[in-house]
């Protein structure tokens, strides 16, 4: 329990490094310990690479959102109001270990880990163990976190994904993979169910017909959709490019 309200308590500044994205390409320091990271590294891997991608589009409302100023001007944080809203979702696959290494440094920084006494930095790694650790030998975890300029749809959306199920999402939500096809969602977790900041979880099955879904040296579509809900009134999609995702001379995912 205290390692849930640990990881939570980290939810907003997750989110936040969630809108930035790193610029630097060259990725030889990804053979470091995770532990040498810094920031921009670290937002690179969790933001903007082979496990983790984002996509922005324009939502289909209808009515009005907020508070009408025609006169006000956008300013990249939450607006006045916008029949229109922009939407950001970022998608990454936490059962990958660079991003959940990166979600682990990510604290570690946040947490001044690099300076504490030893005694501190071992009571800090038992906190974070079941995570960086995790069995993801038969399931694929996805989270997907969002934004909008819009505060009404913002609550809207939040109300949305906290109500899910399992059941509702079946028929929903998919991965799709170069061989096996349409992978259907085994588990859903709202994100107030344990996503740390993280966002919703959609789990599925690691393999299919006795086969892993990806295989190593695979290529094609790899894609994460999701039959939207009203605020956004379309389909959502992330695509993902497997053949990128060797970390460490192991393929990951």
């Amino acid at each position: 329990m205290r390692s849930r309200r640990f990881l939570i308590a980290c939810a907003a500044v997750v989110l936040v490094a969630g809108m930035v994205y790193a610029r630097k390409k060259d990725t030889g320091w990804m053979d470091e310990p995770f532990t040498q990271w810094n920031q921009k590294q670290v937002n690179e891997v969790f933001n903007n690479s082979a496990w983790a991608q984002a996509k922005d589009f324009r939502g289909q409302v209808t009515g009005e959102h907020g508070n009408f100023n025609p006169n006000a001007r956008g300013t990249g944080g939450g607006t006045l109001g916008t029949d229109v809203p922009d939407f950001s979702f970022t998608a990454r696959f936490l059962s990958a270990q660079p991003i959940r290494e990166a979600y682990v440094r990510m604290l570690q920084i946040m947490n001044h880990y690099d300076t504490l006494p030893a005694d501190k930095q071992k009571e800090f790694d038992q906190k974070v163990g079941g995570l960086l650790h995790a069995d993801v030998s038969d399931e694929v975890t996805i989270t997907l976190s969002y934004h909008t300029n819009d505060p009404i749809a913002l609550r809207q959306m939040t109300t949305w994904f906290n109500t899910q199920t399992t059941d509702t999402l079946k028929q929903n939500a998919y991965l799709y993979t170069p061989a096996a096809g349409q992978i259907t969602l085994l588990k859903y977790i709202p994100p107030q169910e344990g996503g740390g900041g993280l966002g919703a979880r959609f789990i599925f099955p690691r393999t299919f017909k006795g086969e892993p879904i990806l295989q190593p040296g695979a290529s094609g579509k790899l894609r994460f959709q999701l039959s939207w809900q009203p605020q956004v009134g379309q389909m959502m999609y992330i695509d993902f490019k497997p053949e990128a995702m060797t970390y460490k001379g192991q393929f990951s995912y």
